[in-house]
């Protein structure tokens, strides 16, 4: 029985089983290590997204939400809100079933670009505190709308009725979701991103202080728009003992 479990999001025209080889056969810690090695109890989840319809470049896309520009996920932003809610739906019945048999606190979300950017929402609109959020060269799709309400929000942003607003989610109890931004989130980033620009990742940690998110930022300079090397597995161990399952 496992007494762990992350749910790992794949990028934009990728899947779970590419995802699943890439970070945990292929990426070594320094000690030349996997993350099965440092983590044997953990159960890995690899969700595959909807492989979609795109109504912008008329072709079918594996995505987890429609949109127009990777340079700039602002552009066209209206066009993401109901993919978006779908894939969190989608994130947060994974999450709820693996609660069914660990403690919620157990479980990691961990998102790699679009990934991340759809984990990033999912975790703060289920309403429990989970272990921990990882974002691996992504960003936050609404930003600013969160970061205005939250600063327009006298008594503090309940996230649930936010995110009923946003997404549709009308499941998530008011008194769960303001627990949300308990969780503890490390972002990671590559100064030389020419997909997602870090500048995009540094947004994406001042919109979680914004909501009172207990963030790390680590930037490297060197790794382009991929999964971390040795270095970058190091804090992801570090952060899943000393802060997610401490």
């Amino acid at each position: 029985a496992h007494i762990h479990t992350i749910i790992a999001l794949h990028g934009q025209g990728s899947n779970g089983p590419s995802f699943a080889i890439e970070l945990l056969e292929r990426r070594r810690s320094s000690c030349n290590a996997t993350l099965v090695d440092h983590f044997p109890e953990c159960k890995w989840v690899f969700p595959t997204c909807t492989n979609r319809f795109s109504w912008f470049f008329r072709w079918y896309f594996r995505e987890w939400f429609e949109m127009v520009s990777m340079a700039d996920p602002t552009d066209h932003e209206d066009l993401q809100t109901e993919s978006l809610g779908e894939s969190v739906t989608y994130i947060l019945r994974i999450i709820r079933e693996e609660a069914l048999v660990i403690h919620s606190r157990n479980i990691v979300l961990l998102g790699f670009s679009q990934g991340c950017a759809t984990a990033v929402h999912a975790v703060f609109a289920g309403g429990k505190q989970l272990g921990g959020f990882i974002g691996l060269s992504g960003w936050m799709p609404f930003r600013q709308q969160l970061v205005q309400e939250a600063e327009e929000s006298a008594e503090g942003l309940c996230l649930s009725d936010y995110y009923a607003r946003f997404l549709r989610l009308c499941d998530v109890g008011r008194r769960e979701a303001e627990t949300a931004a308990l969780t503890p989130a490390l972002l990671v980033h590559h100064a030389d991103d020419d997909v997602v620009n870090v500048e995009l990742g540094e947004q994406m940690r001042d919109a979680l202080l914004a909501i009172s998110v207990n963030v790390s930022f680590e930037k490297f300079a060197t790794g382009g728009h991929w999964v971390p090397g040795a270095d970058g597995i190091d804090i992801i161990v570090r952060f899943l003992l000393h802060q997610a399952w401490n």
